[in-house]
């Protein structure tokens, strides 16, 4: 379909994958089908028994490996030959920080608006393009109906971000990037949010989500076409919608981080000592 030039191009890419569970998973994996030859996986969790059924490669024999080795170990049986650093850390560390700003592209597979923020301040401060991917199931409730599906957002520096997609909340984000001591004292006075429950993720799903992901990196790659801004899968309808709505006039991570690397004083975000588990399963 893009011919020997198109395959130059994909194995020419670094990839960042931020998030190695249940979506991250599958886009290693078919990132290694496509070709690519180098990989930076950043995950700092580890493989139990909940993850089984939708970590892509991992078995029982895998209960305590981290996440970011199962996927390592995956690309290699497909293509020996690759470049992959498997980095089972936080993101808010400065190793990931340092892994990712040599990426040419980032994949976003994470379950949590906190991290969402970093990594999308992250991408558009180093000019590096990014593509976040969710999936999520909707229990029916007396507001609405069952539903379940997923969505892809191309980010590209300046032109488009999470913000402008309106997928990151701002005040859950908040939350969960403060530290401890600033946790139990908005507890204590009753201020914030409240925590969402855990969401299932089934391996079908993911795996429709992450491969819609995968096709417009190699659209963008490539060059066969422009990538769209978002795709959204509807499961109860199974259709896929696109949109190519442009970066909001008002958006501060398009207009102002934009391009600033350094100067956007990112370091802020790094910490010590973290929870693990930020990650998309």
């Amino acid at each position: 379909m893009f011919g020997e030039a198109g395959q130059r191009k994909l194995e020419a890419q670094r990839l960042g994958i931020v998030g190695a569970g249940g979506i991250g998973s599958h886009i290693a994996q078919g990132l290694a089908y496509l070709g690519v030859q180098q990989f930076g996986i950043v995950d700092d969790d580890q493989i139990d028994e909940t993850n089984l059924n939708r970590v892509v490669g991992a078995g029982p024999g895998d209960l305590g490996q981290f996440k970011t080795d199962v996927a390592k170990r995956n690309v290699l049986k497909i293509l020996p030959g690759a470049d992959v650093a498997s980095l089972p850390v936080n993101l808010r560390t400065r190793e990931a920080f340092d892994l990712l700003r040599g990426c040419s592209i980032i994949l976003g597979c994470l379950d949590h608006d906190g991290p969402r923020l970093v990594l999308t301040e992250f991408a558009a401060a180093y000019r590096i393009p990014l593509i976040d991917i969710a999936t999520e199931i909707f229990p029916a409730a007396p507001e609405r109906a069952f539903d379940f599906g997923g969505r892809v957002v191309v980010a590209r520096p300046g032109e488009y971000c999470l913000f402008c997609a309106n997928q990151i909340d701002r005040e859950i984000a908040k939350a969960e990037l403060e530290s401890p001591a600033v946790a139990a004292l908005r507890i204590k006075h009753g201020y914030g949010v409240g925590k969402q429950g855990p969401t299932p993720s089934v391996c079908a799903l993911n795996g429709i989500v992450a491969n819609l992901a995968i096709t417009e990196f190699m659209m963008m790659t490539t060059g066969i076409r422009e990538p769209f801004h978002r795709l959204t899968y509807k499961g109860m309808r199974g259709v896929v919608t696109a949109s190519n709505d442009r970066s909001a006039a008002d958006c501060y991570t398009c207009h102002c981080i934009c391009g600033q690397g350094d100067r956007a004083g990112l370091d802020r975000y790094i910490q010590p000592i973290l929870p693990a588990n930020s990650y998309s399963g």
